[in-house]
């Protein structure tokens, strides 16, 4: 069973290859007049990928775990979010609490299905801090 384990995790292509996942690190995490400059650099960097990221602070402790087709469409969600934070996402995210510096990873995958199943997997195993169900 181990081999059929490490065979799986070995394939080419697959989201547990940490060869296969791209960072843009110590990302200000705030909304000011440089964020679309920001924006600018992490679309230029992640393109209209499809896939699987995640945000972690400074501690390399992970804040969240996220799926987007495309990726960037969905960060640039989360950029919007702080220029206006409603009281739920507030108390889900409080500003006090918020890094001032984040770093985000990402890795391609194509296929919806492939892409839901790895985001459970990861927020299983890595237990982020913000997210609104966890596996226990």
């Amino acid at each position: 069973m181990r081999e059929k384990i490490n065979d799986l995790l070995s394939k080419e292509n697959y989201a547990f290859d940490k060869d296969k996942w791209k960072s843009i690190e110590n990302v200000p995490f705030s909304y000011n007049a440089g964020t679309i400059q920001l924006l600018n650099k992490i679309k230029k960097n992640m393109g209209m990928a499809k896939g699987i990221y995640i945000f972690s602070d400074s501690n390399e402790r992970i804040l969240y775990i996220g799926k987007g087709a495309p990726i960037y469409n969905r960060i640039r969600r989360h950029f919007a979010k702080l220029k206006k934070t409603s009281p739920e996402e507030e108390a889900a995210f409080p500003a006090n609490d918020a890094p001032r510096s984040i770093s985000i990873y990402w890795v391609e995958i194509e296929q919806p299905e492939t892409r839901e199943v790895v985001e459970h997997m990861l927020c299983y195993t890595l237990n982020p801090e913000y997210k609104k169900w966890y596996a226990t």
